[in-house]
């Protein structure tokens, strides 16, 4: 069962685009959830993804194994995309470290980089299968050596966003900073630097890195603060 190979493709482009319509749907749905009190977002949000998961059986989506053409990838930015003048740009990674560091483009392409098809499902039900170049984030961390009680990175993004995951959970998942998608860098996806963690939703990926803060106690970023789940592998309604 599926539905129309031209309708998907629409779908796809629209989901890939960054238009005015696009980012107002996303904050009037935004609006509309966030009224709600905390207990009911988070019922509100399992109900959301099961029926996303449920649409993307119908529809095909979670058929979708091959690669994604690059102006079919998906992306969500709630407040536009920034541009990042890469002459200019450092990201920062400080915090709970023994070696605190300040890494300019040129330092992060001269690492030793990784190149693999991952796969990326949005919370919204949107699919990418794309080849991604970068840096894992464990021969960064190696640099800069968290203290032994270091517990979570917190990403934070030149548009605002803030994410924040277990080191633990970055390490199995042998997360990458991505600076290349489909052999492209493109500012909507991320350029310069984009974080990639294969089975986590797209929200744990989070775009336009500047700085990453190592610390030693819980914290939450910006959606799991609003109601969504923290863990976030894809499935969890919690």
């Amino acid at each position: 069962m599926g539905i129309n190979p031209t309708l998907q493709r629409s779908v796809r482009r629209f989901n890939a685009g960054n238009s005015l319509l696009k980012r107002a749907i996303i904050r009037l749905g935004y609006y509309l959830f966030i009224v709600f009190p905390p207990p009911l977002r988070r019922v509100l949000a399992a109900a959301f993804i099961e029926v996303v998961l449920f649409v993307k059986k119908v529809t095909g989506v979670e058929r979708q194994d091959g690669l994604t053409a690059q102006n079919e990838v998906g992306t969500l930015s709630f407040w536009g995309v920034p541009t990042v003048d890469v002459a200019r740009f450092t990201v920062t990674v400080d915090g709970a470290v023994e070696n605190p560091r300040l890494f300019r483009y040129d330092d992060l392409l001269a690492l030793s980089s990784t190149e693999r098809l991952i796969r990326m499902d949005c919370v919204g039900g949107f699919r990418n299968n794309t080849m991604m170049r970068g840096v894992l984030l464990s021969d960064v961390l190696a640099i800069v050596q968290p203290t032994t009680d270091a517990r979570r990175a917190v990403f934070h993004c030149a548009d605002g966003y803030v994410e924040a995951s277990p080191l633990a959970d970055l390490e199995a998942a042998r997360a990458t900073l991505v600076y290349s998608t489909n052999q492209a860098s493109e500012d909507r996806l991320g350029y310069p630097l984009r974080l990639a963690i294969p089975g986590k939703y797209g929200y744990k990926w989070p775009k336009w890195i500047q700085r990453i803060e190592i610390v030693t106690h819980h914290r939450l970023g910006y959606w799991p603060q609003r109601g969504l789940p923290d863990r976030a592998e894809v499935g969890d309604r919690w």
